[in-house]
C-alpha cells in the first residue's frame, strides 16, 4: 500500500525587486525555493502579481513532482497588502474564475510580518524593515497588531535605501555647489558609481542610464562615510535611527507588548548594516524608545516566516507542527532558491 503523502503548503515573500516562494509539507520536508520578480500589486498590477505566483508554484510542484496537487495553504506575505482592502483584492486575483485553483485556502499579511515570524517562536513582537523602502509592525499576545502605511514620502517614511541614497546625493550636490556644508559624500559617490563628476551622474539619472534602483544602492556609501566620521552623512545616518525609533515607540504604543524582553526584529540590508558604530547608534536608539527591549537581526530568510504562518494555518495537529517547524528551520539554512526566468503575462 502506497504511502499517503502529507498536505502541501506554500509561503511566499514577495517584496518590491524579488519574491522568494517555498513548499513544503506539513510534515516538515522542504520540497523546493524559488526566487521570482517582485511581486508588489501596487507597482505593477494584479495581473502580473498572480502571474508571477502562479508560475513560481507551478515550477515548485514540477520540481517536486506534485503537479496537479491543490496545496492546503497558501501563505502571502507581500509589499502592497497593507490594508484589508489589499488583501482582499489579492485574494480575490488568485480566485479568478476559470484559473485553476492554487490552494484550497489563502492568508495574506504584509512582508514585514514575516521576518517577525522567523524570528520569534509566536509571530509576538515590533519587526523593522529597511531595505529599499521602510516598514513596521508591531502584534501583541492578544493578536493586536499595529500597522503603518509604508507609502514612501507620502507617510512621511524615511530609512530605506532609496531616501537614504536620494539625500547622500543631494548633500553632495549641495555641497559642491556651495549650498551646503562640506561632506565627504561626493567623493565617496563618485568612487561607487564611477563617474567623473556629479553633474555626469545626475544627467545619467535624468536620461534613465542610471536606475533609481541604483540610487538605492549608495546607502551603505552613507553610512560608510557616517562611520568615518563625515557630519553631513552623520546626519542623515539620525535621521534614519530617528525614524526607526518611531516606528518602534509606535508600534509598542498602539499594541502594548507585556512580555520582557520585548523583542524587536530588524529586517533589510539597509538597517542591518554591518559597521559596528552604526549597529551601536541604532541599538541605543532603540532601546531608549522601547523599555527592555532586545534588538534581533534577522539572520534566516524571510519567506520561511510566510511558510511557518501557512503551516500554522494547516490541519496538522499541535504537535506535528511544532516538529515541522523545528525540521523547517534546520533545512532552511543549508537551502538556497533557484532563480525563476521572468515570467511574461
Amino acid at each position: 500500500m502506497s504511502r499517503i503523502a502529507a498536505p502541501l503548503i506554500v509561503g511566499v515573500d514577495g517584496g518590491n525587486s524579488k519574491t522568494d516562494i517555498i513548499l513544503a509539507d506539513t510534515s516538515g520536508h522542504l520540497l523546493g525555493w524559488v526566487r521570482v520578480a517582485g511581486t508588489n500589486y501596487q507597482a505593477i498590477g494584479l495581473p502580473a502579481t498572480v502571474a508571477i505566483i502562479r508560475a513560481g508554484i507551478g515550477s515548485l510542484l514540477a520540481t517536486a513532482r506534485r503537479s496537479g496537487e491543490v496545496p492546503e495553504v497558501l501563505s502571502l506575505c507581500m509589499a502592497g497588502i497593507d490594508t484589508p482592502r489589499d488583501a482582499r483584492a489579492v485574494r480575490a486575483a488568485l480566485r479568478a474564475s476559470g484559473a485553476p485553483r492554487v490552494a484550497r485556502r489563502i492568508v495574506t499579511r504584509n512582508d514585514s510580518e514575516a521576518g517577525l515570524r522567523v524570528a520569534t517562536t509566536d509571530g509576538v513582537g515590533i519587526a523593522l524593515v529597511g531595505g529599499a523602502g521602510v516598514n513596521a509592525i508591531g502584534v501583541n499576545e492578544a493578536g493586536k497588531a499595529a500597522r503603518f502605511a509604508s507609502l514612501g514620502d507620502l507617510s512621511g517614511d524615511f530609512g530605506g535605501g532609496g531616501g537614504i541614497g536620494l539625500a547622500g546625493l543631494g548633500a553632495a550636490v549641495r555641497a559642491s555647489e556651495g549650498r551646503g556644508p562640506k561632506t565627504s559624500l561626493g567623493r565617496a559617490i563618485l568612487a561607487a558609481t564611477e563617474r567623473r563628476s556629479l553633474r555626469a551622474l545626475l544627467d545619467d539619472i535624468l536620461d534613465g542610464s542610471f536606475s533609481g534602483e541604483r540610487i538605492g544602492r549608495l546607502a551603505p556609501v552613507v553610512l560608510a562615510e557616517s562611520e568615518r566620521g563625515d557630519r553631513v552623512a552623520r546626519a542623515i545616518e539620525e535621521l534614519m535611527n530617528e525614524h526607526a525609533a518611531a516606528y518602534a515607540a509606535a508600534a509598542f504604543a498602539r499594541a502594548p507588548i507585556r512580555r520582557r524582553p520585548v523583542p524587536i526584529v530588524l529586517i533589510g540590508s539597509t538597517i542591518l548594516s554591518p559597521l559596528p558604530g552604526y549597529r551601536s547608534r541604532m541599538v541605543a536608539a532603540l532601546s531608549a524608545a522601547v523599555p527592555r527591549a532586545e534588538i534581533r537581526a534577522l539572520r534566516d530568510a524571510p519567506v520561511l516566516g510566510a511558510l511557518l504562518y501557512g503551516l500554522d494555518e494547516s490541519s496538522a495537529s499541535r504537535l506535528a507542527r511544532k516538529r515541522a517547524e523545528a525540521s523547517l528551520r534546520v533545512a532552511i539554512r543549508s537551502a538556497a532558491p533557484k532563480k525563476l526566468q521572468r515570467v511574461k503575462n
